[in-house]
């Protein structure tokens, strides 16, 4: 485990990186305090919703339509305990499968009160390479128990401990959208901690500002605007790659994510 490590989704595959797009981020902010973040006060999401995302990769002067992503949030129960479970997939469209097949899903249990995650599940299928996750949190004793192996590496189980807010991919997507970035400053970086495969990662993203957008289907959107710092290496140059918007209002809904490749750019659109 390298705590620090500025790579990045280093699977050599553009499926995994495009549903991770999506997954906006678990954040460490600047100015405020463990505890807001934490125990963030759920206003951005309610029981029942539901968004979907349609992907397009860059080919040549082309923009292809090459696969969708779904989020969804309910409530639920896990060992007994009072539960938000959280569900995304990715997949590629059929008509691309031939050439890059995507079927990918993660899940997550976390705490109805605090969101603290509880478990979290990734089964991802992607262009003939495979990835399974299984994650138990353990917060009596600070640790998470990591159940990880790929088509190109056997199982193994790890103990990794839970420092700060250290999440899920997953319910970090659902955390982060409860923040209020009222009080951020243009430029400002924003220190960002996640748990994938059997690592975890410390990185940024910066605060760009507010900008009025244009959705493929001619709508308007104010917006709250980030870039994230990703590696090079695998498919990306290295750098602030990515960049995010979001809704400018207590929802945080991603309307677009941007990023661009060693092989083209991709844009991932929220489903009017």
């Amino acid at each position: 485990m390298k705590k620090g490590s500025s790579r990045i989704l280093n699977t050599g595959t553009i499926g995994i990186t495009i549903f991770f797009l999506l997954h906006f981020f678990h954040l460490k902010v600047l100015g405020q305090t463990g505890s807001t973040l934490c125990t963030p006060e759920v206003v951005a999401f309610g029981p029942g919703e539901k968004m979907q995302f349609d992907v397009y990769y860059n080919w040549g002067f082309v923009w292809l339509h090459a696969g969708e992503v779904e989020f969804s949030a309910d409530t639920s129960r896990w060992n007994g305990q009072p539960a938000w479970q959280f569900l995304s997939t990715g997949k590629s469209r059929p008509s691309y499968d031939w050439f890059f097949k995507v079927r990918d899903r993660y899940e997550s249990w976390a705490s109805r009160e605090d969101l603290k995650p509880f478990e979290f599940i990734r089964d991802t299928h992607e262009g003939g390479f495979d990835c399974y996750n299984h994650y138990l949190f353990n917060y009596a004793s600070g640790t998470i128990k990591a159940t990880t192996f790929t088509s190109r590496r056997n199982a193994s189980v790890k103990t990794i401990p839970i420092t700060g807010c250290l999440s899920d991919v997953l319910t970090a997507t659902y955390i982060t959208r409860n923040l209020d970035a009222s009080s951020w400053n243009i430029n400002q970086k924003i220190p960002l901690a996640m748990v994938l495969d059997d690592d975890y990662f410390d990185l940024y993203i910066r605060y760009l500002g507010k900008e009025t957008i244009t959705h493929r289907n001619k709508k308007r959107y104010k917006c709250l605007k980030f870039s994230t710092t990703v590696a090079g290496g695998s498919i990306f140059n290295g750098g602030e790659a990515i960049t995010v918007w979001v809704t400018d209002d207590k929802s945080h809904t991603p309307i677009l994510v941007q990023a661009e490749i060693l092989v083209g750019s991709v844009k991932v659109y929220i489903r009017d």
